[in-house]
């Protein structure tokens, strides 16, 4: 069995209090072979202090700073400094259990994939836990007639990634949904698998109410099976850990 280098890219906006809670759990890897490249888009809090105070747990851990359109441009240019032959797209309020890379490495190398996403778990609230089972079934059900992967997870092989040109920086919502899409037009060897375990923060749908977010979802959907790629707003989606904030 090949073992492949990963290379880990988390785009960040006021995370502070959700980005050291992944960095903990990547720190916690058993398999050694990643770097780390935060891509960071000016945040005002403390999210480049929490980042570089993992530096002596993470030595390969890269921080940038500056200005980006979208998560999108955020993340190509993250992918651009990728040295690894594998790419791992982590939203920044995700955890992973401490096997994660190591199963991912066998994965890859028991299907020769190219790309995979794994399903997203809530940790706690049966509510929650139930929306994020029917959401990973149904793209697990659809892989051979439409397969998607979510944003919160994208493992890609870099040479795959640069062969479809990455992600498309004009598309604001669905970015992951579309790019899965070319790579399959160029015959990705593509999967969807309930382990390793991903955490995924249900934050926006508490922020938001469950009925308002799904339906967001469900209407980005069926415009991109009608339509194709968002590339204009359809309906309000804000980024940013901050945004998650009571204010007062």
């Amino acid at each position: 069995m090949k073992n492949y280098s990963f290379s880990i890219v988390i785009p960040t906006l006021n995370e502070e209090k959700k980005l050291p809670l992944l960095l903990e759990t990547i720190s916690l890897q058993k398999y050694k072979a990643f770097e780390v490249i935060i891509v960071d888009s000016l945040s005002t809090d403390k999210t480049k202090y929490i980042a570089q105070s993992f530096k002596k747990r993470l030595p390969n851990l890269k921080f940038i700073q500056r200005k980006f359109k979208n998560v999108s441009q955020a993340r190509n240019y993250g992918a651009s400094l990728s040295k690894n032959e594998f790419l791992v797209f982590f939203d920044a309020d995700v955890k992973i259990e401490s096997n994660f890379l190591e199963e991912v490495n066998k994965r890859i190398n028991q299907l020769n994939l190219e790309a995979l996403t794994v399903w997203n778990r809530a940790e706690k609230g049966w509510k929650n836990k139930l929306i994020f089972f029917l959401l990973n079934l149904s793209m697990s059900l659809f892989q051979k007639i439409k397969p998607a992967a979510n944003g919160a997870c994208i493992i890609v092989k870099k040479s795959s990634f640069d062969k479809v040109q990455g992600f498309d920086e004009e598309i604001v919502f669905g970015e992951d949904f579309e790019l899965i899409q070319r790579l399959a037009k160029i015959k990705t060897r593509f999967a969807v698998f309930s382990r390793p375990i991903l955490y995924v923060s249900p934050r926006r749908f508490e922020k938001e109410g469950l009925v308002k977010s799904l339906s967001k979802s469900i209407r980005a959907i069926i415009y991109q099976l009608f339509f194709g790629p968002i590339k204009r707003p359809i309906f309000e989606y804000k980024m940013g850990g901050d945004y998650y904030e009571d204010k007062k």
